[in-house]
């Protein structure tokens, strides 16, 4: 838990953004490689997830690049522990299109989706780019913005 919180800090701190004490909702789809995830089974294994819905456009990736570099880094002497997932926003993106728009815009290892099944209406109201960071097993969200 107390490693969980230094990534949340250190995430937080380089994008500069406040807390916020609300829940985040589950989902289990299929990313862009075919993979499954259930959202509240990594929270529970004690990984943060990051993730930043985008239109894809220029000026969401001008936002949304902060985040990526921030996982990242901490990724780098702490693998395995926080993931950045790209969501297309409303699911309207091939997968092809949205993991090159990753690619071309500095953020080639990002876990991309074009589901409906993770909505940022769950998180409140739309905006792009709209990012969250997911944490501990209570399932908090920390960052919503």
């Amino acid at each position: 838990m107390k490693k969980t919180l230094m990534i949340i800090l250190v995430i937080l701190t380089s994008l500069g953004f406040v807390y916020a004490q609300t829940t985040a909702t589950d989902f289990t789809t299929n990313d862009c490689n075919g993979t499954s995830h259930t959202l509240f089974d990594e929270l529970d294994n004690g990984d943060v997830i990051v993730i930043a819905w985008v239109m894809p456009c220029n000026p969401c990736a001008t936002y949304t690049l902060p985040a990526y570099s921030a996982v990242q880094s901490f990724a780098t002497s702490h693998p395995n522990q926080v993931h950045f997932y790209l969501v297309d926003d409303y699911a309207n993106t091939t997968c092809a299109t949205l993991t090159s728009w990753g690619n071309s815009n500095n953020m080639p290892l990002s876990t991309t989706f074009s589901s409906s099944d993770i909505s940022m209406n769950d998180y409140g109201t739309n905006g792009m780019p709209k990012v969250v960071v997911l944490g501990g097993t209570n399932h908090t969200i920390f960052l919503n913005k």
